[in-house]
């Protein structure tokens, strides 16, 4: 990384990242890109290859959960002034279950490039965190996307020791406020600052960077024959990311109240990270057209300081 970075209370130290090697890397041209003296291997993404990762479980340890981080740049000319866009697809798959997700990117160029070649230098990294139990049975492929450039690609992961962001992240745009209400041990929990979306309803907010979101999510979509409910992320106007998660009952039995005052149970939460760049920055969480349920979103966040 350009700078060593310590989140204040999420405690996850990428100096200290474990590679993650393409089970077919014999297959994918390496590309070694040096920045500040460190030299990286990345693997190369080309409109016909994939990039395919062993199942988590063989890698982690069952007892503990860890943060998998995708790090992709692509070629851009070294006397640019302007930003340039890539992305791939990331599908996580499960036994018969895969989660598809359409990554894209917009960055400038960095100080990054591959040792010994002049006339091109490579963007700025696009980031993505994926929160993963150690138990996990779930392997990664990464496949191109259409009209992206070639992109280069490096996973990294790291156990997570987790303690509770520094603070909440609030609206700019008018939405009611949800409480959620859920069983600890044999006592009922409050868990305010729950944003509805759906059809109807989005939910804006700002953040400054650098930074990193969590955001976690329920749906209220526990009976339908759906197996997925989501959410798509938009980055000051361009959209960066469609999030889906697999439809499973709240085992702590957690519900909520509708505007008309319905209880409704919900599913088990889920968290996903997400990088704020440097400055003031908005964001849209909204529906997404195959969603047809409430999505509870609650968004905390925490700044990053140089060490």
């Amino acid at each position: 990384m350009i700078q060593l970075f310590r989140l204040i209370l999420l405690l996850v130290t990428f100096a200290y990242s474990i590679p993650l090697k393409p089970i077919n890397s014999k297959n994918i041209e390496i590309v070694k890109i040096s920045d500040e003296n460190k030299t990286r291997t990345y693997y190369h993404l080309d409109k016909k290859s994939y990039l395919k990762y062993p199942n988590l479980n063989e890698v982690f340890s069952k007892q503990k959960d860890y943060t998998v981080k995708i790090i992709t740049r692509t070629k851009i000319s070294k006397n640019s002034n302007s930003s340039k866009s890539f992305g791939y697809i990331l599908n996580i798959i499960e036994g018969k279950d895969t989660t598809t997700k359409e990554l894209k990117f917009k960055k400038k160029v960095s100080p990054s490039k591959v040792p010994n070649k002049r006339g091109f230098s490579y963007t700025n990294a696009g980031f993505w965190l994926e929160e993963m139990e150690g138990s996990s049975k779930a392997r990664l492929l990464i496949k191109p996307l259409k009209g992206s450039p070639e992109v280069d690609v490096r996973i990294v992961y790291n156990e997570i020791i987790e303690e509770k962001f520094d603070s909440y992240i609030d609206p700019v745009n008018i939405v009611k406020s949800n409480t959620v209400y859920f069983l600890r041990d044999s006592s009922l929990v409050k868990s305010k600052k729950w944003y509805q979306v759906n059809k109807n309803s989005e939910f804006q907010f700002k953040a400054v960077g650098p930074a990193v979101l969590k955001i976690m999510s329920r749906s209220d979509d526990i009976y339908s024959d759906n197996n997925l409910y989501g959410f798509k992320i938009e980055e000051n106007g361009k959209f960066m990311a469609k999030q889906n998660h697999k439809i499973i009952k709240s085992k702590k039995d957690a519900y909520y109240f509708d505007e008309e005052n319905n209880k409704k149970n919900l599913t088990k939460y889920n968290t996903m990270y997400f990088n704020v760049p440097d400055g003031l920055n908005y964001y849209l969480i909204d529906n997404i057209k195959s969603s047809k349920s409430n999505v509870l979103v609650k968004v905390e966040t925490n700044s990053i300081t140089s060490k």
